[in-house]
């Protein structure tokens, strides 16, 4: 946690979800899988991708049904935040083969093992940041500033670094 998956995905959607025809961004898949179980999840996710608040969702495999057969003919992106569990990924459903040419599936998780499971055929790892980029962070997140601001916080931003392992969102 900390290193920024979240926030790349964000600009990934900023810069690229123009040009699909259908686009979806589920974040925190796995506090809306744990909140509410697989018919909400499914409801939210497809409310999402086809743009309509007006769905209503009785079960699971006629919203699949549904779903696949309006977005087969749509270039669609699909980006599906904190995934926790492959079973999440199974209840939506939702096989790149069956979405239009061009679509693309973005799957973000801490756990490898569950990519791997649900077959993604490329894994991007977030690489952690370098010390100085570490320090710049935690100052603007702790101080507002790009640099530590007093020379007595420069031993405590130290050992925060050093405790997080670089990582001072995982805070």
């Amino acid at each position: 946690g900390g290193m920024g998956k979240t926030t790349l995905a964000m600009v990934l959607i900023k810069r690229v979800s123009h040009q699909f025809g259908a686009f979806c961004d589920i974040i925190d898949v796995r506090k809306i899988y744990g909140l509410h179980g697989p018919l909400v999840h499914k409801s939210k996710f497809y409310i999402k991708f086809l743009a309509t608040n007006t769905i209503m969702i009785c079960n699971l495999y006629n919203a699949t049904k549904s779903m696949r057969s309006k977005l087969c003919r749509k270039r669609s992106l699909l980006i599906l935040d904190n995934v926790d569990h492959v079973e999440q990924l199974e209840k939506i459903a939702v096989i790149r083969g069956l979405l239009g040419e061009g679509s693309r599936i973005f799957i973000i998780s801490r756990d490898e093992h569950i990519l791997k499971l649900y077959g993604v055929e490329a894994v991007y790892q977030v690489p952690l940041l370098n010390w100085a980029n570490s320090l710049q962070l935690l100052c603007r997140k702790a101080f507002k500033f790009d640099h530590i601001i007093m020379s007595y916080y420069e031993e405590l931003a130290h050992s925060i670094l050093h405790y997080s392992n670089g990582l001072p969102l995982a805070l």
